[in-house]
């Protein structure tokens, strides 16, 4: 028998615990302690009392780790329960990082160290990175590196400044590389720095046609290519319609959206960005030196593009929100002058905060949390504007993402992307490589779920963050972004890939020779699988953030109850990992 009593002691601040850390002068006494049986652990009688039995801590740290990342081991779970999160990202934006280029470079020397050690032909050794290289070198750091808030930063950004390897930059690693070091880089520095720095790269160049764009041509009738000038407002700033503060639309006097920009100012925008052409040149034995008009295939696409004079188009141009560039200015002032334009417009907070609020939180913020973030976007706090580190702060922390009542309000939730699922799963279970590299091509996944890093299928993104599912979702005007490339092929796909994780170890691969694949590493799961509820409540943690319905817990439980012989601590394990992955618990965020 246990005897003891429990006091809760009610203030506006906080409920205190008597027996707990707010009050050590308080021993409590047992007669006994708990332990389960034919196992190590037990349950000392004072966590009855004190509050440290209570898993609470454990499941808001799980649930805010799967926002600010992208996955966390039990670990990093259990080290933050009931510490401060605004801490955490404190000390995450002070830590250092690697580059992606630098990342890349590495995999592909080792790769071709590999294919030597290996047996292969130098006539079939790699030469230069391509999109393999590429996503080895975003699993690698995905798996090994600790600056998680960048990681997951930089990958939402990557998903509203889109270039693919699904062109022919798929050739181009280095490139890639250097374009996703735009994100980690400026993760959390200014936004106008970031759209200076996507404006510039030859990547997007090439991938919106604004490199080699020329002037106007009255002889041969040709005309600025509009495309950049296009995306950079519809998506990369301003958006389709003028937002109020809150990102809700502007109304005339009709009730209708009134569009942010026109054919108009799409034409004037593009006469901005022309002659821009590669920088610089790798080593070869046709050009010394970069040329307006050349192409990418002896470009270093690792340098920002250059302003050739001589092809940019002359004299004023008009933008939106009444901004005039005079006459006589350079190119590159032209450029500066237009950036600052599409910065200091007041959609460009409210449309940039609400899409990180997308990807990083819930599919349909109020128009009060876009508000909030987007002030932060407009002054910090100490008069500047576009700060991403505090706009990132500011999502997180925010009491609609963080509060149980925000938990309860029927808007709030996403479906999971299926590429967070697969990174959610592989940090959150632990899984292991022989030679500790995690260079993994995704392919299978790709084919699967139709989603990879840096692989869209358009500049608009794997989906886009206005995608309305038909049925209730879009009877009661919410978006579910997310469900625009959820079919019945993906769905399928996805528990199809599951299954090959969970059942038949199988999670990730690279495409090296006899270069083994990565699997789970089930001890640590295997000790608690004797007693059913216990495995269940740590995968509740680990993946489903203390939020596993009654419904599914009986379903699993029922189901792995059943392996009762051989090695069937291990195959309690899988299958609970299995239900768990596939269930809609885990499917919908919250």
């Amino acid at each position: 028998m246990i005897f003891g009593s429990l006091t809760f002691t009610w203030t506006t601040a906080q409920v205190q615990i008597l027996g707990g850390a707010s009050h050590p002068e308080i021993e409590v006494y047992s007669s006994e302690n708990w332990q389960p049986f034919n196992r190590k652990d037990s349950c000392p009688a004072d966590v009855a009392f004190n509050g440290d039995g209570l898993i609470g801590p454990q499941c808001e740290a799980s649930r805010f780790l799967y926002q600010a990342t992208l996955g966390s081991p039990y670990e990093e779970i259990r080290s933050l329960a009931g510490a401060d999160f605004g801490t955490w990202i404190d000390r995450q934006m002070a830590l250092p990082y690697r580059t992606m280029l630098e990342e890349t470079r590495e995999v592909l020397k080792e790769v071709i160290e590999w294919h030597y050690l290996t047996g292969g032909d130098s006539i079939d050794a790699p030469m230069y990175a391509n999109w393999l290289q590429i996503q080895y070198a975003w699993w690698n750091q995905h798996m090994l590196y600790n600056d998680r808030l960048r990681q997951r930063v930089a990958f939402a950004l990557s998903e509203i400044f889109v270039v693919s390897i699904e062109s022919d930059l798929q050739g181009y690693g280095e490139g890639i590389a250097s374009y996703y070091d735009i994100f980690k880089r400026n993760a959390f520095g200014n936004y106008r720095e970031l759209l200076r720095d996507v404006a510039l790269h030859p990547a997007m160049g090439y991938y919106l046609s604004h490199l080699n764009n020329p002037k106007t041509d009255t002889v041969e009738n040709t005309h600025p290519d509009e495309n950049f000038a296009r995306e950079i407002m519809q998506l990369f700033s301003i958006g389709l319609y003028e937002l109020n503060p809150d990102g809700s639309h502007k109304l005339d006097s009709a009730g209708r959206s009134i569009a942010s920009y026109n054919q108009r100012d799409i034409k004037e925008l593009a006469k901005v960005f022309t002659g821009l052409g590669i920088s610089k040149v790798v080593p070869n034995m046709y050009l010394d030196t970069a040329i307006f008009g050349m192409g990418i295939y002896f470009a270093d696409m690792t340098a920002p593009m250059r302003m050739y004079e001589r092809w940019h188009e002359p004299g004023p141009k008009y933008l939106v929100n009444g901004t005039e560039i005079p006459p006589g200015s350079s190119g590159m002032e032209d450029i500066e002058l237009a950036l600052d334009a599409l910065f200091h417009h007041p959609n460009t907070g409210p449309f940039i905060c609400k899409q990180l609020i997308q990807r990083m939180i819930k599919s349909n913020p109020t128009p009060e949390y876009v508000g909030r973030v987007a002030a932060v976007f407009a002054d910090d706090g100490l008069g500047v504007r576009g700060n991403l580190g505090a706009v990132i702060r500011a999502i997180l922390l925010d009491p609609e993402a963080r509060t149980c009542e925000a938990l309860q309000d029927s808007r709030n939730g996403q479906l999971r992307e299926p590429l967070l699922r697969y990174t959610h799963f592989c940090r959150a279970i632990d899984v292991e490589q022989y030679y500790g590299r995690f260079w993994n091509t995704g392919y299978d996944f790709w084919l699967s779920t139709g989603q990879l890093p840096l692989a869209s299928p358009s500049v608009f993104n794997f989906f886009s963050p206005f995608f309305r599912p038909r049925g209730p979702l879009d009877q009661l005007g919410l978006v579910g972004p997310e469900f625009q490339i959820h079919n019945a092929r993906t769905s399928i796909g996805y528990l199809n890939l599951v299954d090959s994780w969970a059942i038949n170890n199988y999670v990730m691969a690279s495409w090296e020779p006899d270069d083994p694949y990565a699997i789970m590493n089930l001890s640590e799961l295997e000790a608690l699988a004797q007693d059913a509820e216990v495995l269940i409540n740590q995968l509740d943690i680990l993946l489903t953030h203390g939020q596993l319905s009654d419904r599914t817990r009986s379903i699993i439980r029922k189901a792995i109850e059943k392996f009762i012989n051989g090695n069937y601590r291990r195959e309690r394990v899988r299958m609970a990992i299995y239900l768990v992955m596939i269930s809609p618990d885990y499917a919908i965020f919250k």
